[in-house]
């Protein structure tokens, strides 16, 4: 019987559920070193919810209707998740794409928001913004407005920066890994299938969700600066959206920090160096008992480690 408690007492029916299940894992499969004490155990229960948590925002966004303001980057209301939806609604899918591409890339600051999206997006409050079409086509000019727009874009007068996710990544126009090396090797990737919907038509044949998020995945080491992160990110969200019927069908640890430090502490205790490959395994079976998808357990153990003994509400 649980001992534990909900971060959300509206929730304490499902802490119930998972802290059941994690217990049958542990009675019936292999023991969990990593929870030792009950306050680990709740800290990792309430981390899986506050992970599935995150998922029902992308539906109760999906379930709302979309204003135009928000697809605006002229707007103080942009807002590039909202405005992927609002074009996808109006069945411009090359937008709705490109639009969760720069939702990952650029992520949300803590303090400065949208700002570096809808600024660089709406290529400072100019026309013609940098649209899907815009970029594709004239991708070498981007490169050239983005060097003319450092001083501007960097400026200091207002928070700047790029989501957690991403916070050592670059406006540069002239690093092999900034902002203007990332668009084009993006579109490089796209434009190899001729459009967004050329390359979604193409991975479409794989037999299952499963298959068609590992092909995606590893096709997309061609995307500059899109490391393990940003292409679960990418994919994911897309998923969320249901833009693309697309689902892990692991972790993902291999060359991940926070995620495989997790799995490493809850799977075999504190300063193991159990390979990514052998935590996959156990993660699998641990997915199949507690009913959890991959995306909420690699979220919810890479929050997990950084305060196993107590719960912190992490932003991404």
């Amino acid at each position: 019987m649980s001992v534990g408690k909900a971060e959300r007492p509206s929730y304490q029916g499902r802490f119930d559920q998972l802290d059941n299940r994690i217990r049958e894992f542990e009675l019936q499969n292999a023991p969990l070193p990593g929870i030792h004490s009950d306050e680990e155990r709740s800290v990792l229960i309430n981390q899986l919810i506050d992970s599935e948590r995150r998922n029902e925002h992308f539906e109760r966004i999906l379930s709302r209707p979309i204003s135009e303001d928000f697809s605006d980057p002229h707007s103080d209301n942009f807002d590039p998740l909202r405005a992927a939806i609002y074009h996808w609604r109006k069945n411009n899918q090359e937008e709705a794409f490109w639009l969760v591409f720069l939702f990952v890339h650029f992520g949300k600051h803590p303090s400065a928001g949208w700002r570096y999206a809808r600024e660089v997006y709406g290529r400072l409050n100019s026309h013609p913004i940098w649209t899907w079409d815009e970029i594709s086509a004239n991708t070498p000019e981007f490169r050239l407005w983005l060097a003319e727009s450092q001083e501007q874009l960097l400026r200091r007068d207002q928070p700047r920066g790029f989501g957690n996710h991403r916070k050592y990544s670059s406006l540069s126009h002239e690093s092999d890994r900034g902002t203007a090396a990332v668009f084009e090797s993006y579109v490089e990737w796209v434009m190899r299938y001729g459009s967004h919907k050329g390359l979604m038509a193409y991975y479409s044949y794989l037999g299952t969700a499963e298959e068609r998020f590992d092909a995606l995945y590893r096709d997309m080491k061609v995307v500059t600066d899109f490391g393990r992160i940003a292409k679960f990110d990418y994919l994911m969200t897309l998923s969320r959206l249901h833009f693309l019927e697309v689902r892990p069908g692991c972790a993902y640890l291999q060359g991940a920090t926070g995620p495989l430090q997790g799995a490493r502490l809850l799977v075999t205790g504190p300063g193991s160096s159990t390979s990514a490959k052998e935590l996959e395994k156990v993660l699998s079976v641990f997915s199949g008992v507690t009913q959890t998808s991959f995306d909420v357990i690699e979220d919810a153990i890479c929050n997990w480690q950084k305060s196993p003994g107590k719960f912190k509400k992490f932003v991404v």
